[in-house]
């Protein structure tokens, strides 16, 4: 399947474009009771995906994986860092083009922290998406040579998707006699992520960074208020989950 009709369809199917075409499906059914279910359905939807509550619920069966402490990374046997790439800033007017974006930043800024604990050296994996602009994994070794002062080892351009981090990433890490990889990206994405590169065969400890889910086991009223950032963090949550249930389906087809 094309990345194109991917992107449409999570699109369609993610909030907050999930419920809104239930919205306007219900709308184009007009005073039939149908219509009118599939509007406050809509309605219900958006509201329950905006509350820091049902945001919180849904992110915590994705973030599965504890942080990894700096003894355990010490004592983890890894050979190098492998962080993946996680999107861009593209045209960024206060720095002349493109350049990683915010959440690739977290994890490149994690991985400098490894890096300096460690010692190890850093391969990054991540194309463009669109082929026709600088791969993220040059941007991203670009911010973590200049801004943290890491030197970057190798870097694999090519991949387009999590599936292709691990299948090219393998190639690259075989080649240069690379066996234990500490593997870097977001607690949300990890899961994801190290299923992706077991099956490519790779023997990868999970380090991941920036938990959105953090249960302090307390209810307040701010819980149930929409908030812009929980609506984020239910497509976040979902989104990956979606992504591991395709990774169960394509194992069929």
């Amino acid at each position: 399947m094309g990345q194109e009709v991917v992107w449409v369809l999570k699109a369609l199917i993610l909030p907050p474009g999930g419920p809104i075409l239930l919205g306007v499906l219900g709308l184009a059914l007009g005073r039939r009771f149908l219509g009118r279910l599939l509007v406050v359905l809509s309605l219900a939807l958006l509201y329950l995906f905006s509350t820091p509550y049902v945001a919180g619920r849904l992110m915590a069966p994705v973030e599965t994986i504890a942080p990894l402490s700096t003894r355990q990374a010490r004592a983890s046997g890894a050979d190098a860092i492998v962080l993946l790439g996680g999107g861009r800033y593209a045209d960024a007017p206060e720095y002349g083009g493109d350049t990683v974006n915010g959440l690739m930043l977290e994890r490149v800024r994690y991985a400098a922290r490894l890096a300096r604990q460690t010692g190890l050296p850093v391969v990054i994996s991540g194309g463009s998406l669109h082929g026709d602009r600088t791969a993220e994994a040059e941007l991203a070794r670009q911010v973590l040579e200049q801004e943290f002062d890491v030197e970057v080892a190798a870097t694999e351009s090519a991949s387009r998707t999590t599936w292709d981090n691990a299948y090219l990433t393998r190639d690259l890490l075989r080649s240069r006699g690379i066996g234990r990889v500490l593997l870097v990206t977001h607690a949300m994405h990890m899961p994801r992520a190290l299923e992706a590169f077991q099956r490519a065969g790779i023997d990868a400890v999970p380090a991941p960074t920036r938990f959105f889910h953090v249960d302090d086991g307390a209810e307040e009223l701010s819980d149930w208020l929409p908030d812009p950032r929980a609506l984020l963090i239910s497509y976040y949550a979902l989104h990956e989950q979606l992504g591991r249930l395709w990774y169960r389906l394509r194992e069929h087809l």
